[in-house]
C-alpha cells in the first residue's frame, strides 16, 4: 500500500512513475491524440491485458458492455472520453499490475510523442471532470458560452441597421 504525503490533495508519493506519466497525458493531451495512442498502447498489450482493460472499463465507467477486448478503437475511445468526463474511475476500478502496463505502453506510443511540454510543471492532479453536456454544467457564469457570443455578435448594433440605406429588398 503507498503512502500520502502530508497535505497532499490524494496523489500518491510512490506513484509508478509512467502512471503518473499516463495522468498527465490524461489530464493535459488532445483527445485524438489520446484516442490513437490508447488504441496503439491496446495492440501491444497481451490478449489477457487487454480483457482486463475491458474489464476495468466495465466496472469503472459503466460502459462498454457489448464491446470486446480486440475491438481496439472502440475500447480506446471509451476509456479515453470516461477518464476525460471523471478522471480517475477508470484507473481506480483497474487492477494496479494492467494499469503499469497499459501506462507505459501509453506513454512509449508513438501517438503520445511530442505531448509533454509541461510535464515538469504538472502539479500532478487530475483534471476537472469535464461535463458532456452542452449547457457549460448549467451554472451561469462558469464559463463563457460560444453560442451566446456568437448571438450578441450577430445581433449587435452594427448588424442591426438596415443593410444598403435602409432601402427594401
Amino acid at each position: 500500500m503507498s503512502t500520502q504525503q502530508p497535505g497532499s490533495s490524494g496523489v500518491e508519493a510512490t506513484e509508478d512513475q509512467g502512471v503518473r506519466q499516463y495522468r498527465y497525458l490524461l489530464a493535459t493531451a488532445p483527445l485524438d491524440a489520446l484516442v490513437a495512442a490508447h488504441e496503439e498502447a491496446l495492440a501491444a498489450l497481451t490478449p489477457d491485458r487487454r480483457a482486463a482493460v475491458l474489464d476495468a472499463v466495465q466496472r469503472g465507467l459503466v460502459a462498454g458492455q457489448r464491446l470486446a477486448p480486440d475491438d481496439l478503437p472502440a475500447v480506446s475511445r471509451l476509456l479515453v472520453r470516461g477518464e476525460k468526463r471523471s478522471p480517475g474511475d477508470f484507473r481506480r476500478a483497474c487492477d494496479p499490475t494492467t494499469l503499469v502496463a497499459l501506462a507505459g505502453a501509453v506513454v512509449a506510443s508513438e501517438a503520445a510523442f511530442g505531448l509533454f511540454g509541461g510535464y515538469a510543471a504538472w502539479d500532478g492532479e487530475d483534471a476537472t471532470p469535464t461535463d458532456a453536456g452542452v449547457d457549460h454544467g448549467g451554472e451561469p457564469g462558469n464559463a463563457s458560452d460560444p453560442a451566446g457570443a456568437a448571438w450578441a455578435l450577430a445581433h449587435s448594433h452594427t448588424m442591426s441597421q438596415q443593410p444598403w440605406g435602409g432601402g427594401g429588398f
